[in-house]
């Protein structure tokens, strides 16, 4: 398990959790052991777990900031398998119009295109983070073949399924917007449900 490395102040209600700065699937697993085991403590109003850290908001009436910095010295959560955590299948139309970025993609890493289809499709990627918009999950990680780095010029309009790379990171933009992942394909079908749930 891997513990948090500083706890901080983060305004009179809140502290941040913080591992270390990186994307790594055993500090994604922390971030959410602790975020569990803390939503249910006396006081505790919101966890909010990112990539490396993890907000944890209180009711200063309840509890105060120094009783949570002791709790969470003292606590050692269970990395177990979250019960809530759901597969999907994301069917992928790769190149072409449906993915514009793909060439250059393949030209910076040295494969032909179909390569890096192939090394994009094989990962079961984990969603670090849900930001952006609505959402634009942050999934990965990919290849290290396939890292790339964001368009200097964002793109003005991105259409709704677009399949993106930026960095190890690969998304999916569930609705248009302007935006700068290189785009290697899109999803044909809508991401999101009427409630904005993942369908």
């Amino acid at each position: 398990m891997r513990l948090p490395r500083f706890i901080r102040p983060f305004g009179p209600a809140a502290l941040l959790l913080e591992w270390e700065t990186r994307i790594d699937p055993a500090i994604s697993r922390g971030v959410h052991a602790y975020a569990a085991a803390l939503a249910e403590w006396p006081g505790v109003v919101e966890c909010v777990p990112s990539y490396s850290s993890l907000l944890l908001a209180f009711d200063p009436a309840l509890t105060g900031a120094e009783v949570l910095r002791e709790a969470v010295y003292t606590l050692r959560p269970e990395e177990g398998i979250d019960p809530t955590r759901v597969g999907h299948r994301v069917p992928v139309l790769y190149g072409g119009d449906a993915g514009p970025d793909l060439k250059d993609v393949a030209n910076f890493a040295g494969r032909s295109p179909e390569a890096v289809i192939a090394s994009h499709c094989a990962p079961e990627y984990l969603v670090y983070l849900v930001g952006f918009q609505p959402g634009f999950s942050f999934l990965g990680p990919t290849e290290a073949a396939l890292t790339v780095a964001r368009h200097v010029q964002p793109r003005p309009s991105v259409p709704a399924g677009s399949v993106g790379l930026a960095g190890r990171q690969t998304g999916i933009y569930p609705g248009g917007s302007p935006g700068g992942w290189q785009l290697i394909g899109r999803c044909p079908w809508p991401v999101l449900d009427g409630a904005g749930q993942p369908r």
